[in-house]
């Protein structure tokens, strides 16, 4: 049987148990928003001008650059390609300006550039130097970015030609840094 309480004892119990519900209720929204810092990996460029939106988080096995409120989703983090040489004075305005030629046989790194820079530039496949395929053969004097095997990762550029060195993770230094992350 349950006791009786009086007017006072009964107001006593619900102050109680308002408060700890209170309590409780804190406790919830604090531990999960230090956990969601915690847990969402969220970097911003640092040549932050002020006006951007830009920022980097870890999607599942992939990296998500919010930059300038447009997705792109890169297989490589910034501190995994942060030790690799990036020589480039291009800017994604410049490269931009006229048709930016990619030279990749390698599906992943031509796939890579593509998503990225297609949205600020008119973007096609093409040949660095003469070829037996089907494509254009440019050279230094067109935007050209050309992508080569090789067993040490890095960029450089000579005229407006980009050279990425090595595997996937050249191409995802040379984008972070075009987009201010490197």
């Amino acid at each position: 049987m349950r006791k009786i309480l009086s007017e006072k004892e009964s107001e006593k119990k619900r102050k109680t148990n308002t408060l700890l519900l209170s309590i409780v209720m804190l406790a919830v929204l604090l531990v999960g928003t230090i956990g969601y810092g915690f847990m969402s990996s969220t970097r911003t460029p640092k040549n932050n001008d002020g006006e951007t939106n830009s920022s980097i988080r870890n999607v599942g096995d992939r990296w998500e650059i919010n930059y300038n409120n447009n997705l792109f989703y890169l297989d490589n983090s910034p501190e995994e390609v942060k030790n690799i040489s990036v020589t480039s004075y291009s800017t994604l305005s410049s490269l931009a300006k006229s048709t930016l030629y990619i030279s990749s046989d390698n599906d992943a790194v031509f796939s890579e550039l593509y998503s990225v820079l297609g949205r600020y530039a008119k973007t096609q496949k093409a040949c660095y130097g003469p070829c037996e395929e089907d494509l254009p053969e440019k050279n230094c004097t067109d935007n050209l970015i050309v992508w080569k095997d090789s067993a040490e990762n890095k960029v450089s550029q000579e005229g407006k030609c980009i050279f990425i060195e090595g595997d996937l993770r050249a191409a995802d230094a040379f984008i972070y840094k075009l987009l201010d992350f490197h």
